[in-house]
């Protein structure tokens, strides 16, 4: 039976960004431009639905984001200034609205501690909620004025203010001193001291950035300056604290010197990760959830040490089936994915049909802020290599939850994953794209860092927005299987399950943290998210959670 005409629409509008196709002339487009919403008398935008309902859509869209028009500008505009404003998760998943400071100087920040509860946020860059917590005042710290940058030149050191970004330190590094930092994440609006709050890391050598902390500032309750360096007592604990010890004003960290490094990225099979991986220093791969189960189709980006002068010769563009039209579709294959979410299986089997084998190999430019990501020269932190940057880019605008394994389990967990997620496709929950996988080897200084007592694995999974809780249920199942499974305190679903992991030596290091807290807060006016609270065991939840406020705890 021919569609109707309606229903032809509602499908030109999903695919039609999909394909390179030539435009339709002036009265064809007409016929498109003006249309009623599918769920109220406004006039519909992109599949057939207002601005308001799209989100409503299921499997037509892919939410990136819950958040209107009006909110984002209401926000934008919100920036800079103090007064009432909404605190949100990246994504938007969690949000409140609260009474914001933004201090302009460490003796304004000083007196605001004293008044009374607070909470410190920077950039807001995490997924999971840490960063909001209701009915304190919240410190807008990467809006602030505490704008220190001084490198030491005997010590090879950099010393940096609460507000600065991760950009604005880079560049201040590379520009004026030719150094760079040991390891950082992808994300350059970051302040840099919420990043290593967080546990934010890149992967190789060094791959946690707090483990480059070297000595480290903050206000305690009090508003009095308290300075810790590597070897004190609780330097270890409080490096990397995810809020608990706040605010801290200023860090002092390790750089290194620039250089080039071997760059290889490319698509093969999870058997051959072995061989792939054979002589890099640094290695990050992904895995297609929706190809074999048995063998997935993986894209893997290696760092070798580059001689000085020495020019690799370049792998085969493309080998296996698929030629053009095999390019064309992992180009385009973002725009299939966001506006075809329940198409994203049958787009990954066929990629597992064509049996891809490609690998792309470049020295990366040592002026580049960020090689870890993109091996050609400039500055596009947000892109993947360009061999499979198609696929990377579907995860920029999903809900994004990590959690760290085991190294040598990694590919056993991802496996595990895959199966159960193919598990949920009657329920309507597909991931996003890729499951990234980020090595850490080695061991690091902090405490909380995710390999401070054995080389990990940062296991990211991705989904659209109003999938997180399927990513959630995916993070529990791992832990339950696997008991060494630790936090990403940005990202991880945090709870009591986590407790056994960071206490796994035969020391209770989350008590330990808490006495510091204790002894440096005695106020009890520096809050914590409520999913730190519940980790940590700290007592009831604040006014404004559900919990309290519904007087069920």
């Amino acid at each position: 039976m021919p569609l109707e005409a309606p229903v032809m629409r509602r499908v030109w509008v999903m695919i039609g960004p999909c394909l390179s196709l030539p435009r339709h002339s002036a009265s064809a487009r007409a016929k498109f431009r003006v249309r009623p919403c599918r769920s109220c008398p406004r006039i519909a935008r992109r599949i057939g639905l207002c601005r308001d309902h799209r989100g409503l859509a299921g499997g037509y869209a892919m939410i990136g984001s819950n958040l209107s028009r009006r909110e984002r500008a209401a926000d934008a505009r919100a920036i800079g200034t103090e007064g009432k404003r909404w605190i949100r998760s990246w994504i938007n998943v969690f949000r409140c609205e609260t009474e914001a400071r933004i201090p302009q100087d460490e003796a304004a920040l000083q007196r605001l501690v004293c008044e009374g509860r607070y909470s410190c946020v920077g950039q807001s860059h995490s997924y999971n909620g840490v960063q909001v917590v209701p009915g304190v005042t919240a410190m807008l710290m990467r809006e602030g004025g505490l704008k220190t940058l001084a490198y030491d030149l005997a010590s090879e050191t950099v010393r940096v203010g609460a507000s600065v970004s991760v950009r604005e330190l880079k560049l201040f590094l590379r520009d004026r001193h030719g150094r760079g930092l040991l390891n950082s994440g992808n994300y350059m609006e970051q302040s840099v001291i919420g990043a290593l709050a967080t546990g934010t890391h890149g992967f190789g050598p060094r791959a946690v950035m707090a483990d480059s902390v070297v000595e480290l500032t903050f206000l305690d309750g009090a508003g009095q300056r308290v300075t810790l360096r590597r070897g004190d007592p609780d330097f270890a604990h409080v490096a990397l604290s995810f809020g608990t010890i706040a605010p801290i004003v200023e860090l002092v960290l390790e750089t290194k010197r620039l250089e080039s490094y071997v760059s290889v990225s490319s698509m093969s099979r999870l058997s051959k990760l072995a061989e792939l991986k054979q002589g890099a220093i640094a290695a990050n791969w992904a895995v297609m959830p929706y190809t074999d189960p048995e063998d997935p189709v993986i894209m893997l980006h290696a760092l070798a040490e580059c001689d000085k002068g020495v020019e690799p010769t370049a792998h085969p563009e493309a080998k296996g089936g698929g030629g053009h039209f095999a390019k064309w579709f992992l180009k385009h294959y973002y725009n299939f994915d966001r506006f075809l979410p329940w198409f994203r299986r049958p787009m990954q089997r066929f990629i597992d049909w064509l049996d891809l084998k490609q690998s792309e190999r470049v020295v990366t430019d040592p002026q580049d802020l960020d090689y870890l990501y993109d091996p050609k020269p400039g500055l596009k932190e947000n892109r993947a290599p360009s061999i499979t940057r198609g696929l990377f880019s579907t995860t920029y605008t999903g809900y994004n939850l990590a959690f760290f394994v085991p190294l040598e389990k990694a590919p056993m967990v991802v496996k595990f994953i895959i199966r159960e997620a193919d598990a949920l496709r009657d329920l309507g929950f597909y991931l996003k794209g890729i499951i990234s996988v980020r090595e850490l080897p080695g061991t690091a200084g902090p405490v909380f860092a995710a390999n401070a007592r054995q080389p990990m694995a940062a296991i990211d999974l991705f989904a659209d927005p109003r999938d997180y809780a399927w990513l959630e249920r995916l993070q529990r199942l791992v832990m339950h299987y696997e008991p060494d499974t630790r936090p990403h305190f940005g990202k991880s679903a945090l709870g009591p399950d986590f407790r056994a992991a960071l206490n796994s030596d035969g020391q209770d290091h989350l008590e330990q943290l808490m006495d510091i807290y204790a002894r440096h807060f005695p106020q009890g006016n520096l809050m914590f998210s409520e999913r730190v609270r519940a980790m940590l065991d700290v007592g009831q939840p604040l006014a404004g959670e559900s919990a309290a406020d519904a007087g069920l705890a």
